[in-house]
C-alpha cells in the first residue's frame, strides 16, 4: 500500500474557525485509550462529533504504531479548520511507516489500511527541519462531509 499523499495539504480555512489541541503521550499501551478519549472530548467541545468516529479510529491506529514502532516522546495534535480536522502523531524514530501484509490470524498489519479507510488523506513528513533522523509526523485529514 503506497501512500500517494506524501505532501501534507495546506490548512483549510473555511470560516476563520481555527482551533488546536496538543498532548504529549507516554510510550505506553494505555496511552492509546487516553488518546482516543482526548480526541473524542475535544471534538465534542469543537462541535465536530460528526467526525469523531473516524478521527478516533485513526488516532488509535497512529498512536499504537508510534508506541510499537516509534520512539518517545510521542505527541498527538488536532487542528480544526472550519468543518475539517487535521491530526498529527509525531514520534522520534527515524523509521517511517511500512505497510506489512496481514494474515487472517495475524495481530499486526492492518493499521495503515484502517487509516486509509477512515481518513480522507494521510501522509508522512520529517518531524523537524526536514531531517528524517529527528523523527516523523504522520498526518491525516477527516472532513465532515466524509462522515455523513
Amino acid at each position: 500500500m503506497k501512500n500517494p499523499n506524501a505532501v501534507p495539504p495546506h490548512p483549510i480555512r473555511a470560516d476563520n474557525k481555527t482551533r488546536e489541541a496538543c498532548w504529549d503521550l507516554p510510550a505506553d499501551p494505555e496511552a492509546v485509550g487516553k488518546a482516543r478519549g482526548l480526541a473524542h472530548e475535544v471534538l465534542t467541545a469543537w462541535d465536530m462529533s460528526s467526525v469523531a468516529e473516524n478521527v478516533t479510529m485513526v488516532v488509535s491506529e497512529l498512536v499504537s504504531n508510534a508506541i510499537l514502532h516509534g520512539k518517545a516522546p510521542i505527541t498527538l495534535a488536532l487542528f480544526q479548520y472550519g468543518r475539517v480536522v487535521r491530526g498529527e502523531v509525531t514520534d522520534h524514530s527515524a523509521g517511517w511507516p511500512n505497510p506489512v501484509p496481514a494474515g487472517p490470524e495475524g495481530e499486526h498489519g492492518r493499521g495503515l489500511a484502517i487509516v486509509t479507510a477512515y481518513a480522507d488523506r494521510w501522509g508522512v513528513v520529517p518531524a523537524s527541519e526536514g531531517k528524517p533522523a529527528d523523527g516523523k509526523t504522520v498526518w491525516f485529514v477527516c472532513a465532515e462531509w466524509r462522515s455523513r
